[in-house]
């Protein structure tokens, strides 16, 4: 409660790596809350990550709550299914659904998504005009030179699963080379 001079970081209970109180919590989402600063400032001022710092003010603003639920738990696929069709439905963000169902990782909601679009028991019941069939996991193959026209739907999903990460890996090491040749150029 004792007022902070302009620009002066704000430490958590316990040092900048242990677990943060919910005093501080509150803090910090008043602190951007009632003030004109924005995520970023006010993150910076009170020393947490801008991505942490909105997933609290989101759940806070979602349910004038903090407490996700328990670290760790784990979910039935009923819940998931729930998850999932609730974020579908409203066209939510990862984020938005996290702090509307209490969840403390948003990740784990893009956990679930991956899960359902690989066939995996999670996948929820969204009702749509045509149903979806989803494939089962299917193992990338190398294309082969024979005629597509000729080849079972199973191969040519394979094989697209296989250029699909083929071509991943090649964006990212384009994305590593050029990044490479940036950090030399900025020390020049």
């Amino acid at each position: 409660d004792c007022p902070q001079e302009v620009g002066q970081k704000i430490q958590p209970l316990g040092g900048p790596m242990g677990k943060y109180t919910e005093q501080f919590k509150l803090t910090a989402i008043s602190a951007y809350l009632d003030g004109s600063d924005g995520f970023r400032k006010v993150a910076k001022r009170f020393g947490i990550d801008v991505s942490l710092l909105r997933r609290w003010v989101s759940s806070y603003q979602s349910k004038s709550s903090l407490s996700p639920r328990s670290h760790g738990q784990r979910y039935d696929d009923d819940f998931k299914r729930q998850v999932l069709s609730h974020m579908h439905e409203h066209r939510l963000s990862l984020r938005q659904t996290a702090a509307h169902f209490g969840l403390g990782q948003s990740s784990q909601i893009g956990n679930w998504q991956r899960q359902y679009y690989s066939g995996s028991p999670v996948a929820p019941v969204i009702r749509q005009k045509k149903p979806i069939k989803v494939p089962k996991k299917i193992k990338p193959a190398k294309p082969t030179d024979t005629d597509d026209s000729q080849k079972p739907r199973d191969q040519l999903m394979a094989e697209l699963e296989y250029l699909r990460m083929e071509n991943a890996v090649l964006k990212e090491l384009k994305a590593l080379r050029e990044e490479k040749e940036r950090i030399p150029a900025k020390k020049s």
